[in-house]
């Protein structure tokens, strides 16, 4: 641990705290810590995707063990099934699918712009609860279930769309997300594994141990601070993800990240080769140049 925080390590201490203090009595999991465990969801959701939409935003419904979810996907460029396509999922709390005048979210700031000139199709996921605002959608992270089943849900939709994309003869399909998004590129790396490449950035596999003992548990309510190793049981799949021994990932952490911390989650990547910036998780998510650059480096690799 540093004995000084850097600016990085500040702000990321700082927006935690400031956020904690919103949140009031709708911090994570503050309802109930009772959960099935998050590989257990994503192997038994049951999503049925249909004919693949070009064109447009879809709703998609997901039946997993912790309840029935709504989510969606848009594709935003579509070049043909002779071309790559890139799946990406956007951070907690943001809604890819808003390009008001006054949005921001990372899916508008790397890829709805002149800025990301790669030909290749470009599909993006939302996650359950994210069409509301941000007091609606702390709201529905009170139980552990319902965060766990929004987890399974959005990589049950990454895993049907990479399905249906690999029948229709794709040559290739790479995965990537951030924060969340990079938790859910993970998830089906480890328990699908399906998709040619994955680019998941700010993320690891030691999901419940950031809740647990990173500046993010103070996000957390009383029940759950109190008991750490129910969250890592429910939440941690780093032996999942490490057995996978395909060389097909790579990962991007910030080194002064205090919610993805890159001491415990640098581990789970062993041989992959991995990009640090010297961001943190704050100043990160906003070096857009970066990440962009990230992203397209690992779309070559799939001709």
């Amino acid at each position: 641990m540093r004995s000084q925080m850097n600016y990085h390590e500040f702000l990321d201490t700082a927006t935690v705290w400031a956020s904690s203090v919103a949140l009031r009595g709708d911090k994570f999991f503050s309802g109930s810590i009772d959960s099935p465990r998050i590989g257990d969801a994503v192997s038994e959701a049951q999503v049925t995707l249909g004919t693949l939409e070009t064109d447009g935003t879809q709703v998609v419904t997901v039946e997993t063990p912790a309840g029935r979810f709504e989510c969606g996907y848009l594709t935003w460029r579509w070049y043909g099934d002779d071309v790559p396509t890139l799946l990406f999922h956007h951070g907690s709390g943001e809604n890819p699918f808003d390009f008001g005048q006054f949005s921001s979210n990372t899916f508008r700031r790397l890829f709805a712009t002149e800025a990301w000139d790669v030909p290749v199709n470009l599909i993006v996921v939302r996650a359950p609860f994210h069409d509301r605002s941000s007091a609606e959608y702390a709201r529905s992270m009170r139980d552990l279930a319902d965060f766990v089943g929004m987890c399974a849900s959005s990589t049950a939709l990454v895993d049907a769309l990479t399905e249906t994309l690999r029948e229709r003869g794709s040559p290739g399909v790479v995965v990537s997300g951030i924060s969340l998004g990079g938790w859910v590129t993970n998830l089906h790396r480890a328990f699908a594994g399906t998709a040619t490449r994955y680019a998941p950035i700010f993320s690891g596999a030691s999901f419940g141990e950031m809740f647990a003992t990173s500046v993010y548990r103070k996000m957390t309510g009383p029940q759950a601070r109190a008991n750490p190793d129910r969250l890592r049981e429910t939440l941690d799949f780093e032996r999942a993800f490490t057995e996978s021994g395909t060389d097909d990932c790579s990962p991007l952490l910030a080194r002064y990240d205090r919610i993805i911390e890159f001491d415990v989650e640098r581990d789970c990547y062993g041989g992959h080769p991995l990009t640090v910036i010297e961001k943190g998780h704050i100043t990160g998510s906003l070096a857009t140049s970066l990440l962009r650059a990230h992203v397209r480096e690992s779309i070559p690799r799939v001709f």
